[in-house]
């Protein structure tokens, strides 16, 4: 399989994270907690560099993984899919803002004008009237942990680009372990939240499954196996398809229709980026020449 199909269909699984969370009836953490185990057993399985015992910098990694991670779940469950993944894809946003601080990597201005777009996607996000839906109870709040994912998930990426700056496998290694404590940690934070672990029924055991081992498993192992042959400009466009195909997904599955300005702004973040993307691969190609 070409590496750029292993990528566009790592897009493709991500992308059914907002439907099946949703078809799942397990309190928020305990959806996350499980989803994040089992996603753990099937990462040690496929990804021979992630047995490890993991190191101190791997470890800094966790709690970035886990507001990524485990903060997107909980927002799916209260407000829309559409901007759940909206909201956490402004993370480029928070990565040229924090990038000069712990990288000391300076973005260009087509970097800093990207990002103007992002910021008034994000903006016109949440200026959306809020529509409670039985897949939405609480949008307001679901919006605001969505950002909380984006934020977690810039800092995973800053992490993420930390590691690999040695050229080694610890970012297999993180992927794994950062699921793994992912999952007592959410059990952890059950009680102070409010929330009882539950047995849940067949159906919710079958979605939380199919999240473990396909949407995040499978996913990040075909990911990670893919990045060396694949650009990290090509791979950030052809990643383009889970903000595309995550709401369609939700909307076919449960009928969830977010407002026309969640669409908008959510367009208007999604587009930003794809178009940054397309000009630095251009930007790149004329230079090779």
């Amino acid at each position: 399989m070409a590496p750029s199909l292993r990528v566009l269909i790592a897009g493709a699984l991500f992308a059914t994270g907002g439907a099946l969370i949703k078809s799942c009836a397990f309190p928020s953490l305990e959806r996350a907690g499980l989803r994040a185990g089992i996603a753990a057993l099937t990462l040690f399985v496929l990804l021979p560099q992630a047995r490890r015992w993991p190191s101190r910098r791997v470890l800094a990694l966790v709690p970035a993984y886990f507001a990524a991670t485990c903060l997107f779940v909980v927002a799916n469950t209260l407000t829309t899919a559409a901007n759940a993944i909206f909201l956490q894809s402004t993370a480029p946003l928070w990565i040229v803002v924090a990038s000069p601080l712990l990288l000391r990597e300076k973005p260009a201005a087509r970097d800093l004008r990207t990002l103007a777009w992002v910021a008034i996607g994000m903006t016109v996000c949440f200026l959306a009237p809020m529509r409670l839906q039985a897949t939405a109870p609480d949008p307001q709040l679901g919006d605001w942990i969505a950002l909380g994912s984006g934020v977690g998930y810039a800092a995973l990426l800053l992490g993420m680009r930390w590691l690999g700056r040695d050229g080694g496998d610890e970012a297999c290694a993180a992927v794994a372990w950062g699921n793994a404590l992912t999952m007592p940690i959410a059990f952890a934070l059950m009680p102070v939240f409010g929330q009882q672990p539950t047995w849940g029924g067949a159906g919710d055991w079958a979605a939380v499954l199919v999240l473990g081992v396909f949407q995040v498993g499978l996913a990040y192992a075909l990911l990670v196996r893919s990045m060396a042959q694949v650009s990290a400009v090509q791979a950030s466009l052809l990643l383009m398809i889970e903000p595309a195909l995550n709401p369609l997904l939700a909307f076919a599955v449960h009928g969830e229709r977010p407002h026309w300005l969640g669409w908008l702004g959510g367009a208007l973040i999604v587009g930003a980026v794809a178009l940054r993307s397309v000009r630095r691969s251009a930007t790149a190609a004329r230079s090779a020449a």
